[in-house]
């Protein structure tokens, strides 16, 4: 066949009947596209998850997390599942008010599914849930320090707290254990003598727990650092000169700041008991136990004995 007779050919095969070829070649196109849309198809969508908890007043803590959504696979032809939202479908609504649930199955009727289509599949299918009873206990409040007073200086005795013990409200199993109710520390860094008080936020508290209050406030002292000198000193009997003492010499402890001890001359202490002062019959012999006195200025004198047997 000539060049020309094959291109003949082919026009003729494109070309003739070309109105029922195009029809033939659309009912193809609408066939197949119908088959096709009336196909099963599966897709998967992300719905959100609201749970109603128990009213306050019931006591009762959630203590295991619940989803925030769910997975759910719906299986219909795949004309409806092109249309589909997962605002279709709603929300899985979990009504816990009671309290005592601790396990949910999920089902299909749970859904709103439009009809043609059918749950197929939930991600999760189960949900545990863990309760605990809400209790409320009181707990002590602890105030830490840090920093160091200026030299010379001290904190005195302990940190006084106004409120001393705060509420802790909260699961049973995590209110039973705690100890304390830990505060910011109180910062006592370059502090010299006087009182000092700080408005101290307290830690935040554990996990579903709360606290009766926020804050607390912290008192303390500093005074100034103190030192000590022992000295052992004969006793003086004023008034009688040939009464005896048992025993004869007590110690002397005075206490003060480093300067004012420092300067204590030991021949300026004078022990001494005074029998007149004290009301005593001396006309005739006697004895009786007398307290020992010590003057000794700017500094805090104690004896040892604080009383000795006086005979005279």
């Amino acid at each position: 066949m000539t060049l020309a007779g094959i291109r003949e050919a082919l026009r003729s095969a494109l070309l003739d009947n070309l109105g029922l070829k195009l029809l033939s070649i659309t009912f193809a196109l609408c066939l197949y596209a119908f088959i096709h849309g009336a196909e099963n198809a599966q897709r998967t969508l992300m719905l959100s998850v609201v749970s109603i908890l128990p009213p306050e007043s019931s006591n009762r803590q959630l203590m295991t997390q619940i989803p925030n959504e769910v997975a759910v696979t719906v299986r219909g032809s795949r004309t409806q599942l092109d249309d589909l939202r997962a605002e279709s479908l709603g929300t899985l609504r979990l009504d816990l008010r009671n309290g005592t649930v601790t396990h949910i199955d999920l089902d299909a009727s749970m859904f709103h599914v439009p009809a043609g289509l059918m749950v197929e599949q939930m991600y999760p299918s189960t949900i545990e849930l863990g309760w605990d009873d809400v209790v409320t206990r009181a707990i002590p409040v602890h105030v830490p320090r840090t920093g160091d007073t200026a030299q010379g200086f001290l904190v005195k005795g302990m940190v006084s707290v106004e409120p001393p013990m705060v509420s802790a409200r909260g699961p049973r199993s995590v209110v039973d254990v705690m100890q304390l109710a830990r505060s910011a520390p109180f910062d006592i860094s370059g502090l010299t003598e006087g009182t000092y008080q700080r408005q101290l936020a307290l830690d935040r508290p554990p996990k579903l727990v709360t606290y009766s209050s926020e804050s607390v406030m912290a008192t303390l002292e500093i005074g100034r650092e103190l030192a000590t000198r022992t000295f052992e000193r004969k006793v003086e009997v004023i008034g009688i000169p040939r009464a005896t003492v048992a025993p004869a010499v007590v110690q002397v402890r005075i206490t003060g700041t480093p300067e004012d001890v420092g300067a204590v001359n030991a021949d300026a202490i004078v022990a001494r008991v005074e029998p007149k002062a004290a009301n005593l019959d001396l006309s005739q012999p006697g004895s009786d136990f007398l307290d020992v006195l010590v003057d000794v200025p700017r500094v805090t004198a104690e004896v040892n004995p604080s009383k000795v047997m006086v005979k005279w």
